[in-house]
């Protein structure tokens, strides 16, 4: 694997199994508990972060079969990707896109755990597919922001998690706080 992408996949990583080492201590009970009505409990958030990294995974092996379409990464795309890291990291609340958007009522760590583990096996798959050649390539299409080039995405999905982890915190401690 490229370096570069190396230290962004190993960041995901630790932060990834930070987190769920954290959320094991608790029952799916709480996990499942929305923090208020229409939104998300800590589980539903794990499942959409799960659902978007197999989305941006899948998209991103597509286009490395189809190498010849690819374009570069310009300076329109190094823009939309810092505008998605200050969006991220502002606190603002999105609507996620529809295609990770449907999350189940209820869910287990356990086994999205498990589900998690698979989709980052098949990230850490394709990040080493990736030759040299392609790093300055968009190979992934951000619903929002653009096209991206591989390290733009790992940032876009560094930030998207810690996005989410900062709203799961939250939830955790509202949640741990009420009476029984």
């Amino acid at each position: 694997m490229n370096p570069k992408l190396e230290i962004k996949y190993l960041s995901l990583e630790t932060s990834r199994n930070r987190l769920l080492d954290e959320l094991e201590g608790l029952d799916d009970e709480l996990l499942n508990t929305p923090p208020a009505a229409k939104k998300w409990s800590i589980n539903q958030i794990i499942y959409h972060l799960v659902e978007v990294e197999k989305a941006t995974t899948g998209y991103i092996s597509n286009k490395l079969q189809k190498k010849d379409s690819l374009r570069s990464s310009g300076f329109s795309n190094i823009l939309n990707s810092l505008l998605l890291k200050l969006a991220l990291r502002s606190g603002r609340k999105f609507k996620a896109p529809a295609v990770v958007a449907d999350v189940p009522e209820t869910a287990n760590l356990f086994k999205l755990r498990q589900q998690w583990d698979t989709t980052r096996y098949k990230l850490e798959d394709v990040l080493n597919e990736v030759p040299a050649h392609l790093m300055d390539k968009c190979l992934f299409k951000h619903p929002y922001a653009g096209p991206l080039s591989i390290t733009q995405t790992l940032s876009f999905l560094q930030d998207h998690f810690t996005h989410h982890e900062r709203q799961i915190q939250q939830i955790k401690k509202h949640l741990t706080k009420l009476p029984a």
